[in-house]
């Protein structure tokens, strides 16, 4: 790489401007798509259609890195929870065609479900999510497939009998329709009741009575191994990505299963506004008795919620599984319509970091098209002027926190070094937690599994964690073990403003992995998580730096693992030499060069 293919990053202020003379000018989310583009944020494709107009589409990356295919607007990807819609939209059809009705109770037709919650639970409570019946699906522990033990059962098939009978006798989390919980296992519900108040399977069903009405011709309800359309799921941003293990459909009928393009979501809206599924009714039909969600004039219809987006009505639903993140957005008195997806995500412990991504583009979208506001933008050009050579050096914000900045190959790489481990998470930004009932919990929980003294786990686990199999603890550790060495030294870091979440820095011999510790209301230990391992390389842990504006570096915060950048800003002398840099991440912190 010569000096004059240096990347620069231009970071454009957000400011208020006006769209050109088309009201839907869409320079702007080209302009923004292109710089998550060239930042490594992006993998995926969206899709804008106005009326009968598209007016933006745009693939990003690979649908398939072995084949080396693109995304684009015609593949096929994994829905997710937009599946919601069509479980509902089938039940509503079923009621129309007088086969059942949504005040009935669930035990009607679930034979399975003659227990108090079967007779009190009904049709309608399952669409809203207001039955109170638990998920136990839901662990929050992520799913990766072999790289999570926790989870490896789901990418197995299972059967229907067994997938319901993993809930059907739990005690409901809450009496049937006072309040709302989101969940997958009321829509597992409503895919038996669609097969056995049709005599159709759910596949069936759907194909008939809803895909081939709407002309959508590249939806099914199971996974198309064969397509040459298929979008594949990596988890991992920047060089770690992974091919993702999938959770077998089995898992997820009725809730997340589908599979389809944004063309055919497109003809979905207007198949339904064209009463080509309801003879009388429209899209809005999903949102015509909703319950109250009481956050923001936020409400959940029949597998679709609305809100607003920039003062517009908005009906949406987003959609979530191993390594794919999608949203859908109709603006009704807009008539817009837009769909994204993304196929390479974070490591899935973390997707909720691409999940909030996701959500950050669609505001940003949604605020060119209705507002005609220009968002930030962050974006690569080319520079032949930038010196790299100066930045080089050591800095230090006190004796035992130092870093070096070393350049090779004309790229800048900062690395950490000091007396004390720490890493690019926080540079200089000590926050270790004193000893309390969690942080003492949480560190016997990795003094327990460093011994290998399992069997003392359940003296701190709550029933469900103390149920689980003490080798998917033993596996879990030794997988951690076999890549990064033996445990040195843990603390913790944070804490969750409810007490009910506290960070741990497991520092192992090649590496650390931050992990989260959840915690019961009694204290017990109910559920972990952990990050992605960031890999130590000689005395520290390195990142890239990149060069934007003036005299700042950033650091990529995809690449340190945390959801946004870090802007060091460099300082000078009156001889115009560097004398350290500051940055700001919740306090000022200060380093001096050496």
């Amino acid at each position: 790489m010569n000096i004059k293919n240096i990347a620069i990053i231009i970071l454009t202020l957000g400011l208020i401007s006006h769209v050109q003379a088309n009201e839907y000018d869409v320079t702007e989310v080209s302009k923004l798509m292109a710089s998550y583009e060239q930042l490594g944020r992006f993998n995926g494709a969206i899709t804008i259609k106005k009326d009968d107009k598209i007016i933006y589409s745009r693939g990003y990356g690979s649908a398939n890195v072995k084949t080396e295919v693109n995304n684009d607007s015609d593949k096929v990807f994994a829905i997710g929870s937009i599946s919601k819609q069509f479980t509902a939209s089938a039940i509503l059809l079923l009621a129309q065609q007088g086969k059942l009705s949504l005040a009935d109770p669930i035990a009607t037709y679930l034979p399975y479900y003659q227990n108090e919650v079967g007779q009190k639970a009904t049709i309608y409570q399952l669409l809203t999510h207001t039955a109170g019946i638990p998920d136990p699906m839901d662990t929050g522990k992520g799913i990766d497939g072999d790289n999570d033990p926790l989870m490896h059962e789901k990418t197995l098939p299972v059967t229907k009998k067994s997938l319901i009978d993993s809930f059907k006798d739990l005690p409901n989390s809450f009496e049937p329709g006072s309040r709302y919980e989101y969940t997958n296992t009321g829509y597992i519900l409503l895919a038996d009741i669609i097969e056995r108040a049709s005599g159709k399977t759910y596949a069936d069903y759907l194909k008939t009575y809803l895909f081939e009405p709407a002309g959508m011709k590249n939806t099914s309800a199971s996974r198309p191994d064969n397509s040459p359309l298929l979008v594949e799921s990596y988890s991992g941003i920047g060089s770690d990505k992974v091919h993702t293990t999938k959770i077998d459909n089995s898992w997820l009928v009725g809730a997340a299963s589908l599979y389809s393009t944004t063309g055919d979501l497109f003809k979905w809206v207007d198949a339904m506004n064209a009463h080509k599924i309801f003879k009388d009714k429209k899209f809005d039909y999903l949102l015509s008795n909703p319950v109250d969600l009481r956050r923001n004039n936020e409400f959940y219809g029949y597998g679709m919620e609305m809100t607003t987006l920039w003062g517009q009505k908005a009906y949406r639903h987003d959609g979530a599984t191993a390594g794919t993140v999608a949203d859908f957005i109709y603006l009704p008195e807009r008539n817009i319509t837009i769909i994204i997806y993304m196929n390479h995500v974070h490591n899935v412990s973390n997707i909720d970091l691409s999940i909030d991504m996701r959500k950050k583009i669609i505001q940003q979208v949604s605020g060119i098209l209705l507002a005609h506001k220009t968002p930030d933008i962050v974006s690569l050009v080319s520079n032949n002027t930038i010196d790299l050579q100066q930045y080089v050096g050591r800095y230090a914000f006190d004796d035992d926190h130092q870093i070096a900045i070393t350049l090779k190959d004309n790229t800048l790489k900062i690395n950490t070094i000091g007396l004390k481990n720490w890493t690019l998470y926080n540079l200089a930004q000590v926050t270790h937690l004193p000893p309390d009932q969690f942080t003492d919990t949480a560190t016997k929980l990795f003094n327990l599994l460093n011994t290998n003294e399992l069997t003392k786990l359940a003296e701190i686990f709550d029933e469900q964690m103390a149920s689980a199999p003490l080798d998917v603890f033993q596996g879990f550790w030794q997988q951690l073990e076999a890549e990064l060495g033996a445990l040195e030294s843990h603390y913790s870091f944070s804490k969750s403003n409810d007490n009910d979440e506290i960070q741990q820095r497991l520092i192992f011999e090649k590496g650390i992995v931050d992990m989260s510790v959840f915690f019961d209301k009694d204290g017990k230990i109910k559920g972990i998580q952990n990050s992605s391992p960031i890999p130590k390389e000689e005395n520290g842990f390195t990142s890239k730096l990149l060069s934007i504006e003036g005299d700042k570096l950033l650091i990529d915060g995809y690449v340190i693992k945390q959801h946004q950048d870090l802007i060091l800003k460099f300082t000078r002398n009156n001889k115009n030499q560097i004398t350290g840099f500051s940055y700001n991440q919740m306090v000022e912190h200060q380093a001096i060069k050496q």
